[in-house]
């Protein structure tokens, strides 16, 4: 009896492992197949971002940004267009798996470059919140994935999955929610390692990109920061693929640095 009993416990063993694993690579299928819809390297774009803090109080701001990648090095620039008081200020991130990164302000008014650590304070710091790939630029083999489950959006069902990272399973984690037919983002819902929502990206008016059959850009993208009590409202109003950006194109101008 007991030679049968662990027969049974077994099967189910491996019943649960199987589902496990299963639910873990179709996590990933239904990710890789969101993302790659999205053009999220070598591109130039125009952005319009409003600003609302916790008092109420909006700023507005755009931005000519580029984005590109050399070899597994990622670099994004952005030039403030808007405020006029900013105009012309070039902020460079590079980006390098499993290395800190790097951040390069360039101001107008004095000349100067400052070259910070890319901490997630001094992202705030300089506004980051035009890198808009950040969220979905991954590379699927550093994130471990889980099949939440289903719920309807909009009259729409969607898959929700959760991701987070590989090698740092007690850092923050966010839930993907995705459409079941189209496979558009339709939200991210980040939590920090306690468990807390700490925000939510919005993520709607996808277009189809001029040159790709299969890539679709949301022209709207807005962030609700519950930790910082912000809101932040983004607008693609161009965007264009840019398959001729060389490193020469995120370089600053060779002025006195300042640390």
């Amino acid at each position: 009896m007991r030679y049968s009993i662990n027969i049974y416990l077994s099967a189910v063993m491996l019943i649960l492992i199987s589902c496990t694993s299963y639910g873990q690579d179709d996590a990933r299928a239904i990710y890789i197949r969101a993302t790659d819809q999205l053009l999220s390297e070598n591109m130039e774009l125009l952005l319009e971002v409003d600003i609302t803090d916790k008092k109420g109080r909006v700023k507005g701001k755009s931005f000519e940004v580029l984005v590109a990648k050399f070899g597994d090095t990622e670099k994004t620039k952005m030039i403030w267009q808007k405020p006029e008081a900013a105009k012309g200020t070039t902020v460079i991130f590079t980006e390098i798996p499993g290395k800190t990164g790097l951040i390069e302000v360039f101001t107008p008014s004095n000349g100067k470059i400052r070259k910070l650590k890319a901490t997630q304070e001094n992202m705030n710091l300089v506004g980051s919140e035009a890198k808009i790939t950040s969220m979905t630029s991954r590379d699927p083999d550093e994130l471990i994935f889980k099949l939440l489950g289903e719920e309807v959006v909009g009259g729409i069902t969607c898959y929700n999955i959760e991701v987070k990272a590989r090698e740092n399973t007690d850092a923050s984690r966010g839930v993907l929610t995705v459409e079941s037919d189209t496979y558009r983002i339709v939200h991210i819902t980040v939590f920090d390692k306690s468990g807390e929502k700490t925000s939510i990206v919005e993520l709607s008016d996808y277009m189809p990109v001029d040159g790709y059959e299969h890539k679709f850009q949301p022209m709207r993208i807005q962030t609700e920061d519950f930790k910082n009590k912000k809101h932040t409202d983004m607008r693609v109003l161009k965007i264009a693929s840019r398959a001729d950006l060389r490193k020469e194109d995120f370089q600053l101008p060779d002025e006195e640095s300042v640390d």
